[in-house]
């Protein structure tokens, strides 16, 4: 039996594991979250590419596209892209035309998207369409002459997206950085043989702007297409060449600094940051156009007609200028531009200097210049106690002389004076009891704590300088780029305005008014900017830097570990009435506690008490010192030399005489007993300056608690009103983008 039972156990085993195989298989096989969308039914849409050709940015551009339309709509279809309904052309007419009539005539494609310059421009041309068909990449609707109506393609199955009038726009936008009365289009050869309105209609336009035009067709050869350059030619400006590689492309910008020619780009930032020298145009146009399609994808899905949809497209502008390039091809724009632009290698050399709100509190204190004369002050104040003590210590002082005497007055003396005489001379001298001597020392200890104080206050109010100016160079710069994006949005919407009118929506006047608005804009970009600049020498000045000195700054949040406010000890004690009052409370007590001015005004007030003690011991404490001195006489020549001596009838010996060395020492005391009242005058100012003292310091403690208190208070609404504000920027901006796309309906 135990054989028995032993054998089906490991029989059983491989049985198990095949039964386990078996069971788990399906589960292994289960469709992922799309599949089963599929098996729930919902309906399978398989878009088309027809996409110009190929270039450099086309892969992230196409996968910007899929993934905008499928994050949209992939809870409504199933939304496919097949890789076999993808047609890569060859930037000709012929290629683009057969892949469009391909899709078209495919059963399997629901929808096409006409990827490019040239499939959008035949797309839009095409006449009727037997399904939709999206052209996203527009030029300019009038100088490719596409059909529209009403704001819309007017045809059906036919959505475009274009901007408002870009070609105008960008060439009066390239006269106000520079003058120019010609200028070279280098188009590429598929614009010129496709396109054939735009051709015929950018001359016109020129023309009417009272410009000369030069078009040059850029084929594979960057040398050739350059050397039709006609001398005469100011400027050059270039609608999208896709077709070029990137080495070629960089060899053309390259040729155009060589030649000094200033150069304009309708792809904007992107060939600026390449070289070019300005542009309009963001870099995440083509991911708005990729939003925008997914919107009009899920529309036409929906069961609207491609038709209806409106074409216009807002333009989300900011001028971009490469300033290494101006330097290059010495063309600079006027301040009136500037104020407006972002501007690409500013410097021509790398800004090194970057500060941040700790280094540059640091380098405050190190290098300002106020710092530095206060630390003079208390190196001159500790001077001043010693100078007080040594009133105190003993006197010494060594002299030598030599004199000579008229010679009758030397035998006159009796040997008491020599005609010549050579002496040296030691004195001595000790203060044992002086209280002005002990006074003023305590005095000048005290004025010297008060001036290191106020070294103090200046040092925290340097910090606080420092680190306010740094917030306000900040500042400056927010409300700078701010002001610069909102004259931005207001040229879209000038141009909006402009689409509004020319297809009956809006008046004249609605045009007028965003010309007045950028107008406005204008003058409060150039404000800001001369702010901005005003804030940053600002700072250069409290840290002792050349005024002009250009650095970069780096952000502050909140949750700077610096800053208190990222502590969530601190967070926890003002999120509460409670805690707030408590936090308040301790704040008081530690602000009083820590003050340099309530300091510097004890030690003032220490000082001033020593000052009315002095002055009451003036009538009653002497003054008594000990002096001491020795003189020695070195040598002694001429009359006066020997003292005179006795006849010899009366014993004839010599006068007595000293030796040559003397000393003298002597105990002085004093006591002033009338000095006109004066006495009485120093002890009633000593009285009234501490009692103005004592008054100032508590009128001092207040104002500091009342600060203090302030600072909390605001602070109590400041936390809250900086999250509102940004919940009410994420609304904003959301807002936004709804007002623009009604404004751009005229739905508004």
């Amino acid at each position: 039996m135990r054989v028995c039972v032993c054998r089906r156990k490991a029989l059983g085993r491989p049985f198990a594991l095949l039964l386990l195989i078996l069971l788990a298989a399906p589960l292994l096989l289960l469709p992922d979250d799309a599949s089963a969308q599929r098996k729930r039914g919902l309906p399978v849409v398989q878009i088309g590419f027809v996409i110009d050709g190929p270039w450099d940015r086309l892969k992230k551009t196409q996968a910007e596209f899929e993934a905008e339309i499928t994050d949209l709509i992939q809870g409504e279809f199933d939304v496919r892209f097949p890789k076999s309904k993808q047609i890569m052309c060859n930037w000709t007419e012929k290629s683009v035309i057969d892949g469009i009539s391909r899709l078209l005539a495919d059963p399997q494609v629901d929808m096409v998207i006409a990827l490019g310059v040239l499939a959008s421009n035949h797309a839009a041309i095409w006449g009727d369409l037997p399904k939709p068909v999206l052209a996203p990449i527009v030029l300019d609707v009038y100088f490719q002459g596409l059909p529209e109506k009403d704001g819309t393609s007017g045809v059906k199955n036919l959505s475009y997206t274009a901007f408002p009038n870009p070609f105008r726009r960008d060439l009066e936008m390239f006269l106000r950085i520079v003058p120019f009365k010609k200028f070279a289009l280098l188009s590429a050869p598929y614009y010129r043989a496709a396109l054939q309105a735009f051709g015929e209609r950018f001359p016109r336009v020129a023309e009417e702007m009272g410009l000369q035009m030069q078009i040059i067709n850029v084929g594979d050869s960057v040398q050739e297409a350059l050397a039709q350059l006609e001398p005469d030619v100011e400027a050059v400006y270039l609608p999208p060449l896709l077709h070029l590689p990137p080495e070629e492309h960089d060899r053309l910008i390259k040729a155009l600094i060589r030649c000094r020619l200033p150069s304009f780009s309708l792809r904007g930032r992107w060939d600026v940051e390449r070289g070019i020298f300005a542009g309009l145009a963001t870099e995440e146009t083509f991911s708005r156009l990729a939003r925008r399609t997914a919107l009009n994808v899920q529309r036409i899905l929906l069961g609207e007609d491609a038709g209806t949809l409106p074409y216009a497209f807002p333009a989300r502008e900011r001028l971009t200028i490469n300033m290494a390039t101006a330097r290059a091809i010495n063309v600079y724009p006027p301040f009136s531009v500037l104020g407006e632009a972002e501007l690409l290698d500013e410097e021509e050399v790398e800004i090194k200097k970057k500060r941040s709100l700790t280094s540059t509190v640091l380098e405050a204190i190190d290098a300002n210049l106020d710092l530095a004369a206060q630390d003079r002050t208390v190196a001159a104040g500790e001077q001043e106690v010693k100078g007080a003590r040594s009133g105190l210590l003993p006197q010494v002082e060594v002299s030598a002389l030599g004199r000579i005497i008229d010679e009758d007055r030397a035998e006159a003396s009796f040997g008491s004076q020599a005609e010549q005489t050579v002496t040296g001379t030691a004195s001595l001298s000790q203060t044992i009891y002086a209280d002005p001597a002990w006074a003023n020392f305590s005095i000048q200890k005290n004025l010297q704590t008060a001036r290191e104080q106020e070294r103090e206050a200046v040092r925290l109010d340097i910090t606080l300088e420092a680190a306010t100016t740094y917030l306000n160079v900040l500042r400056a710069k927010a409300v700078e780029r701010i002001e610069k994006e909102n004259l931005n949005l207001t040229r879209s919407n000038l141009e909006l305005a402009k689409v509004r009118q020319s297809i009956g929506i809006s008046g004249p006047a609605e045009v007028f008014r965003w010309e007045s608005a950028i107008a406005n804009s204008r003058q409060v970009v150039l404000l800001a900017v001369s702010n901005r600049q005003q804030a940053e020498r600002a700072l250069n000045r409290l840290l002792n830097r050349p005024l002009d000195e250009i650095f970069t700054t780096e952000d502050v949040d909140l949750n700077d570990p610096i800053l208190l406010t990222s502590d969530e000890r601190f967070r926890k004690s003002v999120n509460n009435p409670w805690a707030l009052a408590v936090f308040r409370s301790f704040m008081v007590k530690e602000g009083l506690a820590r003050s340099v001015e309530l300091r510097s005004l004890d030690a003032a007030i220490a000082a001033q008490e020593r000052q009315l003690v002095l002055a009451n011991r003036s009538f009653w404490a002497p003054t008594a010192g000990l002096s001491g001195e020795v003189t020695h006489y070195f040598a002694e020549e001429g009359a006066g030399t020997d003292p005179p001596s006795l006849p010899p009838i009366l014993g004839g010996e010599s006068f007595p005489s000293s030796n040559d060395t003397d000393w003298s020492v002597g105990l002085k005391v004093a006591l002033p007993l009338f000095e006109g009242g004066n006495r009485f005058a120093e002890r009633k100012r000593a009285m009234e300056e501490l009692a103005r003292l004592r008054i100032e310091r508590q009128a001092t403690r207040e104002r500091i608690a009342l600060a203090i208190e302030t600072a909390v208070l605001r602070m109590q609404a400041s936390g809250p009103s900086i999250r509102l504000s940004r919940d009410a920027r994420e609304t904003s901006l959301k807002n936004l983008d709804l007002v623009q796309d009604s404004y751009s309906l005229g739905v508004v």
